[in-house]
């Protein structure tokens, strides 16, 4: 039996949002839990849609646009709209799938440009155990919603989806760092009124000072709690919210980067530029220059 705990919403962060994706924009159009047999086969076809796949059990051959591979237990592929794809089971085990099938629009694919823009074999990823256990449910409760055919049902549908291919982006995005707890965790006030610091620092850097770590006597053991709770440090994850920041002004503003560092609480653009290289692999300039290019 799979569980699944919703994170609490809380809204109390200035940082500037993008433009919010429109439930509506994701459609599902079929989710299926299937049994494969010995020799059973699918072969290479196309749809007008996305389609999400994750082997449960089992290991079939799968064929997708990058090849052909022997697919282990707990593979998510994402097969995009127009892509040839296909799967076979040659063992004597029967293989076990979830099959998730969507339609998305202009805008969705726009919002998750990140994942849509990915080559076909960076689609495919092995999920953790509790990625598969998340990935399942979400399936699971999906298949429940739609089957159900009322209009609360339909849009609790559209938010599992919606929900879904957030983290699906989340886990296929090599630079991705988690920040939520588990959902099975109880919430640590100091972790959390520290997590809350960090972003309304990055927020408003220039309105708070410098941002500090170390100075509290229980600082070690606060940082080990954060760590524990959040997957990261309290500086890796101050660190990693500037460089997503600047890399937001930088495709979606006009500001130069001396602005942003200074937007950003940087005393001189050469500490943004260093720590954004470090970060990205390049420089700001550069990375602006490269993201203007997938801008459709």
């Amino acid at each position: 039996m799979f569980t699944y705990a919703l994170y609490p919403i809380v809204n109390i962060l200035s940082l500037p949002k993008p433009d919010v994706l429109p439930i509506a924009a994701l459609t599902l159009f079929r989710v299926s839990s299937r049994v494969v047999v010995r020799d059973d086969a699918v072969g290479w076809h196309t749809h007008q849609h996305d389609e999400l796949c994750l082997i449960v059990e089992g290991t079939p051959i799968i064929g997708y646009a990058a090849g052909k591979v022997s697919a282990e237990t707990g593979t998510l592929f994402l097969f995009m709209e127009g892509e040839a794809h296909g799967f076979r089971n040659p063992g004597g085990a029967i293989v076990r799938l979830w099959s998730l099938e969507f339609r998305t629009s202009a805008d969705t694919r726009r919002q998750f440009r990140e994942l849509f823009e990915l080559s076909p074999h960076r689609r495919v990823l092995k999920l953790s155990a509790a990625q598969r256990q998340s990935f399942c449910n979400s399936c699971q409760n999906l298949a429940l919603e739609d089957g159900a055919g009322g209009n609360l049902n339909a849009i609790a549908a559209s938010a599992w989806l919606t929900l879904q291919l957030v983290n699906v982006t989340r886990w296929l995005l090599a630079h991705s760092k988690a920040d939520f707890p588990d959902g099975l965790q109880e919430i640590d006030p100091k972790c959390f009124e520290l997590w809350q610091r960090i972003h309304q620092y990055v927020a408003e850097p220039t309105s708070h000072g410098p941002m500090l770590f170390g100075l509290d006597p229980c600082h070690d053991s606060l940082r080990h709690r954060f760590r524990k709770l959040f997957g990261t440090s309290p500086q890796a994850m101050l660190i990693r919210l500037r460089m997503e920041r600047a890399k937001e002004l930088l495709r979606t503003s006009m500001l130069s980067v001396k602005e942003i560092a200074n937007e950003l609480g940087y005393s001189r653009q050469h500490d943004l530029t260093r720590a954004f290289h470090k970060y990205t692999g390049t420089s700001p300039s550069e990375w602006k220059t490269q993201a203007n290019g997938f801008k459709q």
